[in-house]
């Protein structure tokens, strides 16, 4: 009975694609933190991601530091906020916590004043 079809909860379209799509940015993610600690003194604030990419993975958080959404990160790539703004991919500015301790805005330094 080859000629059947799989039962419907198994056919899942573009669960597959998802998750690789995760896995590929998580490993980016990872990666950019590895270069950064590598090359600047200063721990990362938060994770920048491009908007469209920070929709589909729905991550408030990756790797214990808060994702934001934000238009100057690439899609498929991530930046860092890190108040240094010294490396390629990092980003000089504040994140902005609510009362509750989440991130939930990035303000550029020419922005902030700093």
């Amino acid at each position: 009975m080859s000629g059947e079809s799989p039962p419907p909860e198994d056919r899942r379209p573009g669960l597959e694609v998802g998750i690789e799509f995760e896995i590929e940015m998580l490993m980016k993610v990872r990666a950019v933190i590895e270069s950064h600690a590598n090359e600047c003194p200063r721990d990362p604030k938060a994770i920048l991601l491009n908007p469209g990419n920070h929709e589909l993975l729905g991550w408030d958080e990756c790797l214990g530091l808060p994702v934001l959404p934000d238009d100057r990160a690439k899609p498929m790539r991530a930046r860092l906020v890190c108040g240094t703004g010294r490396a390629g991919y990092c980003e000089e500015g504040e994140v902005v916590w609510d009362e509750d301790g989440e991130a939930y805005v990035f303000i550029p330094a020419e922005e902030a004043g700093t």
